[in-house]
């Protein structure tokens, strides 16, 4: 019974000597036990360095019966090394220790007589017999869990300006066999702006390219390793595909893309730089977050837009682009090119913009602000080259890069906001002040020598709910005039709204059910009842408070 109590505690004290025992001690005897093995047609002299941290250089000379040597390399981290494929292999006259990357990954780094050679997913290391084979493998097994520790422990960077500073050192350049990419990063003007710059040289030619990204637009769940041949590299993706890395190549601006890629010399940098990214993005998103203007002013945030929009060239073309510091704004933009200057001048009210659907839309070399209406209603007055072109449903502003999109569309988000809250109505609230701002809004509209006019009137002095409205059109040949008797109170204040034609803007209204009880007449002569008329509207604002008008007069006549 004694013997078997001091039996146990040996074997305890021998496990936790095993477990206490450092990477770098079980490296060191790995180092004793690797060593020189003779097959029956070669020589291998093998050698086993600590590189730092947890990685390895295991490396071996293969010398053949005439002498010649041919060096072989793998740079591992044990880290990686999966311990339960951690197995013997017998290769006739050969034993061997495979060590295989988890999940099948390519990540040990091998060059065979100096060259780079395609990274590999298993090392292997020579045995001089079966007895030396069991024992590289328990201390190969053993280098695993303390490996993984100091790789999970090994960055300790505490702050987002401590996690950027490591970025900035830590991207380097890379050698690639006959290949070689110089890569440095550097910080852009805003926060979590970044510039990559790689230059790529086979020797012969030499090709630069400069990205510039942010950190918040990067996709976290995206980072993956790349691995292609002897060339390893972090790849990265932007948030929703979006293409949002600014992109110059030789010099030349180039399509925007949606990913980038950051070469590494091995797996270590690579998985490092990957750690660092998922720290440091989070960060970023919330000091950008906290350092964008607050804008809590309707006058701040117009003005902010106004700074905002500026010229941006694009590839021979500049755009030109201003926008007025108002609600009711004029957004010009001018396209001037080698051969053609076009001038757009759009009018419209922040407030007819849809807020949910601004986004960044990008198309090769081009990025724009995309700002839909309020379910798509051409509600954007157009002057091109300063004659009427019709009604949008859409504007869209140049940008230069993505620092002035985010900035901008959260102060356009903002504005939108501003400018429906404080929108007051053009009339009194009573209704005889109602009925005559409609009397007054009545005049001409012309539109290419066609000139359209309408005037509203109250036959019935004494009863404001009825109303006769007179519509003229005159060409350069011809003229027509209509004349409509109505109630306000059998129009659908559902029914009317902004009706847009070609080049003109009218009101429509309807009546109740549709119903055919419109009087009309044309050149005086009696038409048919109708159930809906339109009449033409000299701009946005003047419908806007039109339609406003007439539901208010429907709805009140209709209570009585």
């Amino acid at each position: 019974m004694k013997r078997l109590l001091v039996f146990i505690l040996v074997l305890g004290a021998q496990l936790a000597e095993a477990q206490d025992e450092s990477f770098e001690t079980l490296i060191a005897k790995l180092q004793t036990v690797i060593g020189k093995v003779q097959t029956s047609s070669k020589t291998l002299e093998q050698k086993l360095e600590l590189v730092e941290f947890s990685s390895v250089r295991y490396s071996y000379d293969e010398i053949d019966q005439k002498g010649v040597k041919v060096p072989h390399t793998s740079e591992f981290n044990f880290a990686d090394i999966d311990p339960y494929a951690v197995r013997q292999v017998t290769q006739k006259d050969v034993l061997m220790i495979v060590l295989a990357v988890k999940n099948k990954q390519k990540l040990a780094k091998i060059t065979k007589a100096g060259e780079s050679e395609p990274y590999d997913e298993q090392v292997s290391i020579y045995a001089t017999d079966v007895d030396n084979a069991r024992v590289i493998l328990e201390l190969a097994k053993k280098c695993i869990p303390p490996a993984e520790k100091i790789t999970n422990s090994k960055l300790k960077l505490a702050s987002y300006d401590e996690m950027t500073a490591w970025m900035l050192k830590s991207v380097k350049d890379v050698s690639l066999g006959s290949k070689a990419v110089n890569q440095a990063l550097t910080k852009g003007e805003f926060t979590g702006n970044f510039v990559l710059n790689q230059i790529e040289t086979d020797g012969k030619t030499a090709h630069q390219e400069e990205l510039i990204f942010n950190l918040a637009d990067v996709n976290l769940n995206s980072l993956t390793f790349k691995i292609s041949g002897n060339r390893f590299s972090l790849n990265m993706e932007m948030l929703q595909r979006l293409k949002v890395v600014h992109v110059v190549r030789d010099g030349q601006p180039k399509a925007f893309q949606d990913d980038i890629t950051i070469f590494t010399n091995n797996v270590d940098e690579a998985r490092d730089l990957k750690n660092v990214i998922n720290m440091a993005a989070p960060l970023a998103i919330a000091k950008i977050k906290s350092e964008l203007p607050p804008l809590k002013t309707k006058e701040e945030a117009l003005s902010a837009v106004a700074g905002l929009v500026k010229d941006v060239k694009i590839g021979d073309k500049t755009e030109g682009q201003t926008v007025t510091p108002e609600c009711i704004t004029t957004f010009t933009n001018t396209e001037q090119s080698a051969s053609a200057t076009v001038k757009n001048v759009y009018t419209f009210n922040w407030m007819d913009i849809n807020p949910n659907t601004v986004r960044v839309v990008v198309s090769g070399e081009k990025m724009v602000l995309e700002l839909p209406t309020l379910d798509k209603n051409k509600v954007v007055m157009n002057l091109k080259n300063d004659k009427m072109d019709g009604y949008e449903s859409e504007v869209n502003i140049f940008m230069l890069d993505m620092e002035v999109g985010r900035r901008l569309k959260e102060a356009v988000e903002k504005t939108i906001g501003y400018c429906k809250s404080t929108y007051k109505e053009p009339f009194q609230s009573s209704p005889t002040a109602i009925v005559e701002w409609l009397r007054n809004t009545s005049g001409e509209v012309v539109v290419e020598q066609v000139t359209q006019s309408s005037t509203i009137e109250s036959p019935e002095p004494d009863n404001l709910n009825k109303i006769k409205v007179t519509l003229r059109e005159v060409k350069a040949s011809s003229s027509v005039e209509e004349i409509f008797e109505l109630n306000f109170s059998d129009i659908n204040t559902t029914g009317v709204d902004f009706e847009v034609k070609g080049k003109w803007l009218f009101v429509k209204m309807e009546t109740n059910f549709k119903s055919k009880i419109i009087k009309a007449y044309k050149d005086g002569k009696i038409q048919p009842y109708a159930y809906s008329l339109s009449i033409p509207m000299k701009d946005i604002e003047t419908a806007r408070g039109f339609i406003a008008a007439v539901k208010k007069c429907a709805a009140e006549y209709k209570s009585k």
